[in-house]
């Protein structure tokens, strides 16, 4: 919750920037520097309540709805993000649900996993969400019934995926998520770059 919460400040400080009229200073670090960033500030949070992270992610999750409602769609410079549509849903929609997924894979709650990545392509797909995030929600199911043994969802999804995100074939490639099913045939030409 605690990095949850300090990327939620990073998104809610560029968008006051924008909203303020002001050029925009805060942008994430560049893909390369993210997992030494990450690390110095989850050392910073240690021993953070989690009640009191959690209060502080929801109040953050709140201000940047109540930005995101009075900008609207605008430009913004955040990594592949280059709208703020694209850019919110990515910081407080499936950024939060990668890491609850993994918890609750860690913690032996496959199930609830799994459905939590069906609920993201339904509620992406009714949200008429950017190409972009609908690559990524199908990306991530594809991953999920790829280690089902679905190889025809899964291979079905990543072709989905790539329509949305041309970028999924190439990281798909070399994903070990996939499984076995990197050796069929379907997949390694569906990935060939």
């Amino acid at each position: 919750m605690f990095h949850l919460g300090m990327w939620r400040e990073r998104m809610r400080n560029a968008l006051t920037e924008i909203a303020e009229g002001g050029e925009q200073t805060t942008v994430p670090p560049a893909v390369d520097e993210v997992n030494q960033v990450n690390d110095a500030e989850l050392a910073n949070g240690i021993g953070t309540p989690l009640a009191d992270a959690a209060a502080r992610c929801d109040h953050l999750l709140s201000e940047i709805a109540e930005l995101y409602a009075k900008l609207g769609e605008r430009p913004i410079r955040w990594n592949e993000s280059k709208t703020t549509t694209v850019a919110v849903l990515r910081n407080s929609y499936t950024h939060p649900r990668l890491h609850i997924y993994q918890y609750l894979v860690e913690n032996g709650e496959t199930e609830r996993a799994r459905k939590l990545f069906e609920e993201a392509v339904a509620d992406m797909k009714a949200a008429q969400a950017p190409d972009f995030v609908m690559g990524v929600v199908l990306y991530n199911l594809a991953t999920v019934r790829a280690q089902e043994g679905r190889k025809d969802d899964a291979l079905d999804l990543l072709r989905e995926a790539i329509a949305h995100r041309p970028d999924a074939r190439a990281n798909a490639a070399g994903d070990s998520d996939f499984g076995d099913l990197r050796e069929d045939a379907r997949f390694v030409e569906l990935t060939k770059a």
